[in-house]
């Protein structure tokens, strides 16, 4: 009977989507599935290529693993088995907000720790494509730091060290002009996917993953403390206070460069545009 037989169809479909998601999670196939390893296995070479998983699948089984996952613990797992089956080496997960940045990955804790304490993503080039771009682009460091400036090559040169030197980027907008960025990395020279991927699957992935984020406690994943210098903190708060720079350089005894300096600095360390901002976020974090 033709229902019976799309019936069949359905769940065998079924079965082996649930499968492949077991094995995304634990490495081992279900028992319950028809689903052969042999046919998990075209799906990457381990040797970095990506010849036979299309574009497209790496996005359904990123929405999978949102859907199915429950647990920071869990989700970090599987982001990682994910990213190993599909060619690439390592993931990350960015969320860039006004004063607070979050960072979930499996990349070196040392270069974590590094991105984080030196406040990176404020000349991370990847980053500035993001924020560029806004859609799924790819990356490499190789490719890039032929034209970056001194402190981006430096930039790439230390990611290179970890291991990070091309990868797969998916910004999203997380509203009032933050984002957030997922990223799935490789230690190759360059990235092995088309030009074609679906843009619009890849960033409803990104905001599923995101959303998954954005629920567990802040504290069990990485978060940067924002640290002013006293000169910032004093700028600042004349700035909250009403007064110009010029006004500061008159009531401070500073130089104009100076002033300039620190609030150009003090709103990089806050990842915001402009003064007025600076400031709310500035006073949100109780920083002055």
């Amino acid at each position: 009977m033709p229902g019976l037989s799309l019936h069949r169809r359905n769940s065998r479909f079924f079965g082996e989507r649930v499968a492949q998601i077991i094995f995304l999670l634990t490495g081992q196939a279900g028992k319950t599935s028809h689903l052969d390893l042999s046919r998990e296995a075209r799906f990457a070479d381990f040797n970095g290529s990506w010849n036979f998983m299309r574009e497209t699948e790496l996005f359904d089984r990123l929405i999978d693993i949102s859907a199915a996952v429950s647990g920071e613990s869990s989700l970090r797992g599987a982001l990682a088995s994910l990213a190993k089956t599909s060619g690439f080496d390592r993931f990350a997960y960015l969320n860039l907000q006004a004063g607070r940045t979050m960072a979930v990955s499996n990349y070196p804790r040392e270069w974590q720790a590094r991105y984080l304490k030196r406040s990176y993503m404020s000349i991370d080039p990847v980053v500035a494509m993001a924020r560029r771009h806004m859609r799924l682009f790819e990356w490499s460091a190789e490719q890039e730091r032929k034209r970056a400036s001194k402190e981006v090559e430096r930039f790439y040169a230390e990611a290179s060290e970890f291991g990070i030197r091309s990868g797969l980027s998916i910004p999203i907008c997380t509203g009032f002009g933050q984002l957030a960025i997922l990223t799935l990395a490789s230690q190759s020279s360059g990235v092995p996917v088309g030009h074609e991927a679906d843009a619009v699957t890849a960033a409803s992935a990104a905001a599923m993953i995101h959303a998954r984020f954005s629920q567990q406690p802040i504290a069990s994943s990485g978060i940067e403390t924002v640290v002013l210098t006293g000169q910032e903190r004093v700028c600042l708060r004349w700035i909250a206070e009403g007064k110009t720079m010029h006004e500061i350089v008159t009531v401070g005894g500073l130089k104009y460069g100076t002033v300039r300096f620190h609030l150009s600095s003090a709103k990089r360390k806050l990842n915001v545009v402009s003064l007025p901002q600076a400031t709310a976020v500035a006073t949100k974090l109780t920083l002055i």
